[in-house]
C-alpha cells in the first residue's frame, strides 16, 4: 500500500513481551500472520490498549495464538497507534472471474459487513472516477461538511481509491498478480489531513488457488 501512495498506520512489531515498545499512547495490538487473515474475526486484534499494558497484550496474543492456532505461522505482534479520524472507510479490490478488475469503496470499520452501502467501478479508475464513487456511498455526503459537520479529505480519499486500483496493472508491469486486496479501515481525516491505512490484506493469486 506504502508502494502505490497510501500512507499507513505507523507501528512497531514485538517478538514476545519482554521486547521493548516504545509507545506512549492507546494502542492497538494485532497478531501477525500469513494463515490468519481476519485478525479481528479470530479475536486477534485488541483496541485501546494503554501504554503500559503493551507487554502484558503482547504475550496474551502470542499465547492465545499458539494454543488456538497451532499450525499458524506467527511473525510477531504489530503495535501501532490508534487512529482518529471523521470516517472509517473500506476500500477493496478483486479480480472477478467475469467481470474482472474491479475497485470498491463502502463504509468501513465493524460496520463493512453490516451495512451494504458501497460503490463498486472497473478497475482501474482516475480521480474523478474515484470522487464519483465517493459521491455514490450516502454515509460519506457527512465529508462534505453535512449540517456544519467539519469537512474530510475528499481528495486524499480520491486518490486512495484511484491508486488502489491501479492493482489492476500489476501484471503488465512484472509484478505478481494480486487477486484481491482490503483496506479496512481506512480512516479519513479532516480536509488537509489526508487518511490512514490501518489494516491491510493482499491475496496474490498462488495464494487464492491454495
Amino acid at each position: 500500500f506504502a508502494a502505490l501512495g497510501i500512507r499507513g498506520a505507523e507501528g512497531c512489531v514485538a517478538t514476545s513481551g519482554d521486547a521493548p515498545v516504545a509507545v506512549t499512547a492507546a494502542s492497538a495490538v494485532k497478531l501477525l500472520s500469513p494463515d490468519i487473515l481476519h485478525k479481528t474475526d479470530a479475536g486477534m486484534v485488541r483496541l485501546d490498549v494503554a501504554p503500559e499494558r503493551v507487554p502484558e497484550v503482547v504475550r496474551e496474543l502470542l499465547a492465545d495464538a499458539a494454543r488456538r492456532f497451532p499450525h499458524a505461522r506467527v511473525d510477531g505482534v504489530l503495535v501501532q497507534a490508534m487512529q482518529r479520524g471523521l470516517i472509517e472507510v473500506i476500500v477493496g479490490y478483486r479480480r472477478d472471474p467475469e467481470l474482472g478488475p474491479i475497485v470498491m469503496l463502502g463504509i468501513g470499520g465493524t460496520l463493512a459487513e453490516l451495512r451494504r452501502s458501497y460503490s463498486v467501478r472497473l478497475a482501474p479508475v482516475d480521480i474523478e472516477g474515484a470522487r464519483r464513487m465517493i459521491d455514490e456511498v450516502p454515509e460519506l455526503g457527512m465529508l462534505q461538511g453535512f449540517r456544519n459537520l467539519p469537512r474530510g479529505d475528499c481528495s486524499a480519499l480520491a486518490h486512495a481509491v484511484s491508486a488502489l486500483s491501479r492493482l489492476a496493472a500489476l501484471p503488465a508491469q512484472g509484478g505478481r498478480t494480486v487477486e484481491e486486496a482490503e483496506i479496512n479501515p481506512l480512516v479519513v481525516g479532516r480536509d488537509g489531513d489526508g487518511v490512514v491505512a490501518v489494516d491491510g490484506l493482499v491475496v496474490f493469486a498462488a495464494q487464492a488457488r491454495e
